[in-house]
This record gives structure tokens, C-alpha cells and sequence, in this order.
């Protein structure tokens, strides 16, 4: 592992800088307490990448803005107590043997590491061989996927009193989502809770404020365009209209249309904030109309569509659904002029959404066979991560809503029973010492539940979807063909083991498709009924 110095108390030259050596100071300063072991950055979510940063350069060879610890981030994702543990350990020994500075650190008695108590005595042992070369070592947990949010709490909970003296443990969260605040407050000796005064947008606003450009008119226009943008985030509507109005001054003057198109955008943003839908749409409006002049057949189009974006997002927000509808109609129009399918989808689906919040079925559903064709192209990847599957809920839920419900009803209580199942497994474990025996044990019961429980659901859908009217089983089937072969609406229910279709143990009866293109009879039967 490498090995790490004091700070480097260099000049800090730039914003960014200077902000590192702000975390930097609070991290030593907190982490001086030697009672706190488990410390929490909360920030607003606009900086948690800033936090990160930090993160990342404590993990860099040491230069300016590294402290004397030894940082190391683990992404092992969460599935049971007992395999994070093993996970996190055989993470530690690969990244340790794998580094320049490897040499005498003996691990092996203490493997296996199937517990929280096991995995901080192997954290501390490898921090106790490293004491003459660094502070602490700090085990960054920012798990890939969690499989059991209350199941990773009840984990860190048990390593809380267990963290060695040489060994810290970070976590990240937001201001608009505390996650960890249950932590901190079972344990407030223990935790320390970090909330610098960050914020991504004032970092924009300071590195703008120090670029220099000889031309003074587009350094004025920047630094305005940046100070609008932060007040689109803390002011009032009539500071960012003000402020806006400064830079879009220097743009008309300069012929700058396309910052002219980005400043009424943000004008009418701060208006939208302000419930003053009539405003807004004037600014967004006035942008589209500004974007005209724009020579660039791609960029006039992009920044059209985002204007009509925000004028539909003006009508939604003060529940003129119909008026909504049509700007986002718009919005999908120019989408697809621009080549964005994933926004031309999302377009129309809003259109869509805005009629049935409006009372008009009907039309609404145009809108969303157009959303269906607009994904034809793509591939079933791709579909998937636009918004169709939204779209086809929709769709589910305009046939029939209390069936809609009740298939998602059946994924929440399959999460529910997930959840039960991995807390009697990590209970048999402790019981039995957490030893190998014991793991193998848990893990072949806890399998086989699992496989059961994911039957049950699959089971229990299937039967409401085939009970279902022609239309609710026509919009399961368009998600069949489009999406993938047992997509039974949302929220999807995956397989516990990320297992393949073809190697589940058994098989639901499924229904048979309609028609080899049931998405195409449904764009037909849509459009017909519109046109009529």
C-alpha cells in the first residue's frame, strides 16, 4: 500500500483547490476526536460529487490535498451481513497484495471473514502492520447495490463499537436524503456527522468569476449567466430575473443568441419556482422565439425543445394538464428532429400523462402509441432505459388501476418477504458462531427461500395479469415484445440471484401473447380512434 505524508500546506490557486483544502482541514479537524470512529459527509446532492473528488484524491499518490490517512473505497455491493463481509475482506487482501508496497502483512489467521466483528479485527490488524506509515486507514463504503437497506444499517450498526483505534469508516449522504441519520443517532459518541458549506453551483459561480478573457463584454455576460444560475437555485424569481437580465443584456447587444436562449430559459426556471406559470411560459416562449435566428440546424433544435420542455413543465406545475400536453407534444416533435429518441419518448409520454390527468383518455392514448413507435428502433436494452416502461404503466393503470395496483402490490410484498428471509439467515449465522460451516448452511436455506418467494410473486402476477382485460393484457404484452419475455409491469421483480430466465427452477404459466406484433396493433387502433 502506498505510503502517505502530512498535508502539503501549498497556496491553493484556484477554487476547486481551495475547496479540497477546506474538506481537507474538516476531515483532520473531526477526525482528531479520537471517540469518533465512524464519520458521515452530509452535503447538498448538487455536491455530493465534490465530496467524492475529495475522496478520490486521498486515494492518489500524496501531494497538495492529501492527509496522512490512508483512504480506501469499497463498492463490494450489499447482499447478506456474511457475504459483505467476505466481500469487503477478499477486496482488502487483493488490493493489498496487488500494491508496490506489499511486504509481511500475515491475514490468514484471520479468515474467514464472515461478520462485522471479524471484518473490523481484519481492518485493525491490517492498520496495526501500518501504524509507522500513516494516521488511520479509512474504509470508504459506498456499496454498488444493496439488496437490503435495513439489513447494510444493521451491519454498520455492528461495526460501530467494534472500529479499531487506527482504523476510521466514511459514509456519504444528502441533505435531501439523510440515510445514515439513524446511525448517528444511535451512536453520537461514536459517529460524527461532517456538513461542510459546499455547494456545486457557487463552485461554478467562483471558477467562472476568475477566468479571465480579454473580451470584457463575454467575461461580464459569463460571470452574470453564473450568478443567475445560483440564484436560480437560492434566490427569488425576481433576483434571477434581474441578474439573468444583466448577461441577456450583453448578449443582444452582442447578437449572442444562444446564450440569449439559455438566460430566458433560466428565467423562466426561477419563474417556475415562483408558481408563476404565466411568466415562465412568456420566457420559455421568448426563447423558442430567439432560437429561431439560430443558423445551427442542430443546436436551434436542441435548445427549442428544451424551451418547450420548460414551458410544459410551467403548465404541469400549476395543473393546466392540457396545455401542459401540448408543449411537451412539441417538445417530442423537435426531439426526434434533434436525433434524441430517449427525449422524444419522454415528450410524449408526458403528453400523454397530461391528458389522462385531464380527463381524456382517449387522446391520450395517440400519445402513447406514439411513444411506442418512437421505441420501435430502439433495442430492448435501449428501451429500457427510456421511459417507456413508464409509459406502459400508465397504460396498465388507464385499463385497469386497482389491477395495475395490485401487481405492484405483489413486488412490494416479495421485497417485504426478501427482507425477513435475510434476517433469519444472518440471525442463523450469528447464532452459530459465523463460521464457514454455519454460512454454507444459511446461504443453501436462504437460496432456496428466495427462489420460492420470487416463484410465489411471479406466480401471484401472472394469474391477475391473465385474468385482465384485453387492453391491461395487450399493454403486458407490448412490454413482453419490447422489453423483455416476462415483464409483468412496474416495479420489475429480478430474479434474487440475477439468474437468467432459462436457468430459473420453474416457470410460471404465462400468457400467451395476442399477436407476434401487439405493439403494432396497438399504434394502429390508437391512431384510428384519435383520427376519428
Amino acid at each position: 500500500m502506498p505510503e502517505r505524508t502530512p498535508m502539503m500546506h501549498s497556496q491553493a490557486r484556484n477554487p476547486t483547490e481551495q475547496l479540497m483544502a477546506q474538506l481537507e482541514r474538516q476531515w483532520l479537524a473531526a477526525s482528531d476526536d479520537p471517540a469518533a470512529r465512524l464519520f458521515i459527509w452530509r452535503v447538498k446532492a448538487n455536491a455530493e460529487s465534490l465530496i467524492q473528488a475529495f475522496i478520490a484524491l486521498q486515494q492518489q499518490a500524496p501531494g497538495d490535498y492529501s492527509t496522512p490517512d490512508l483512504f480506501i473505497g469499497f463498492m463490494a455491493p450489499f447482499d447478506t451481513a456474511y457475504g459483505y463481509s467476505r466481500a469487503l475482506a477478499d477486496e482488502l487482501i487483493e488490493r493489498y497484495e496487488a500494491s508496490d508496497g506489499a511486504q509481511g502483512w500475515d491475514f490468514e489467521p484471520l479468515l474467514p471473514c464472515l461478520g462485522a466483528t471479524q471484518w473490523q479485527a481484519l481492518l485493525g490488524h491490517f492498520a496495526e502492520h501500518h501504524r509507522e506509515q500513516l494516521r488511520y486507514v479509512v474504509a470508504v463504503f459506498t456499496p454498488a447495490q444493496v439488496s437490503d437497506r435495513a439489513a447494510l444499517e444493521r451491519w454498520l450498526a455492528q461495526n460501530v463499537e467494534r472500529i479499531a483505534e487506527g482504523v476510521r469508516v466514511m459514509l456519504i449522504d444528502t441533505l435531501e436524503q439523510p440515510v445514515w441519520q439513524a446511525l448517528q443517532q444511535a451512536f453520537p459518541q461514536r459517529v460524527r456527522l461532517m456538513t461542510p458549506d459546499i455547494d456545486g453551483m457557487t463552485l461554478m459561480q467562483q471558477t467562472a468569476s476568475q477566468l479571465s478573457d480579454r473580451d470584457g463584454d463575454r467575461l461580464r455576460c459569463r460571470q452574470f449567466m453564473a450568478d443567475a444560475l445560483l440564484l436560480l437555485e437560492r434566490g427569488t424569481p425576481q433576483q434571477v430575473a434581474t441578474r439573468a437580465g444583466l448577461a441577456l443584456a450583453i448578449a443582444a447587444k452582442q447578437g449572442w443568441l444562444e446564450q440569449q436562449v439559455v438566460m430566458h430559459n433560466i428565467i423562466g426556471g426561477g419563474w417556475v419556482k415562483g408558481k408563476s406559470a404565466d411568466k415562465a411560459v412568456a420566457a420559455y416562449r421568448q426563447a423558442q422565439q430567439v432560437a429561431q435566428g439560430i443558423g445551427d440546424q442542430p443546436l436551434r433544435t436542441t435548445l427549442q425543445m428544451q424551451s418547450a420542455f420548460g414551458e410544459g413543465g410551467a403548465w404541469f406545475s400549476v395543473g393546466e394538464y392540457r396545455q401542459a400536453a401540448g408543449a411537451y407534444r412539441l417538445a417530442a416533435g423537435l426531439a426526434q428532429l434533434a436525433g434524441n429518441r430517449l427525449l422524444a419518448i419522454e415528450g410524449m409520454r408526458m403528453a400523454g400523462r397530461c391528458l389522462v390527468l385531464d380527463g381524456d383518455q382517449t387522446h391520450a392514448l395517440a400519445d402513447y402509441a406514439q411513444v411506442i413507435h418512437a421505441a420501435r428502433p430502439l433495442s430492448a436494452e435501449e428501451r429500457g432505459q427510456t421511459t417507456l416502461p413508464l409509459a406502459l404503466q400508465d397504460l396498465l393503470h388507464i385499463q385497469d388501476d386497482k389491477r395495475a395496483q395490485a401487481l405492484a402490490d405483489c413486488a412490494d410484498a416479495y421485497q417485504q418477504r426478501k427482507q425477513q428471509l435475510i434476517l433469519r439467515a444472518e440471525s442463523e449465522v450469528a447464532q452459530q458462531g459465523a463460521t464457514l460451516q454455519a454460512v454454507r448452511l444459511a446461504e443453501s436455506r436462504l437460496q432456496q427461500a428466495l427462489e420460492q418467494s420470487f416463484q410465489q410473486a411471479r406466480s401471484q402476477r401472472e394469474q391477475l395479469i391473465l385474468e385482465g382485460y384485453p387492453g391491461f393484457r395487450q399493454a403486458i404484452a407490448i412490454g413482453r415484445q419490447y422489453l423483455q419475455p416476462q415483464w409483468s409491469g412496474l416495479p420489475e421483480i429480478a430474479h434474487p440471484f440475477d439468474a437468467p430466465v432459462g436457468e430459473w427452477q420453474q416457470m410460471p404459466h404465462t400468457m400467451a401473447l395476442p399477436s407476434q406484433d401487439a405493439a403494432e396493433e396497438f399504434i394502429q387502433r390508437s391512431t384510428n380512434k384519435d383520427q376519428a
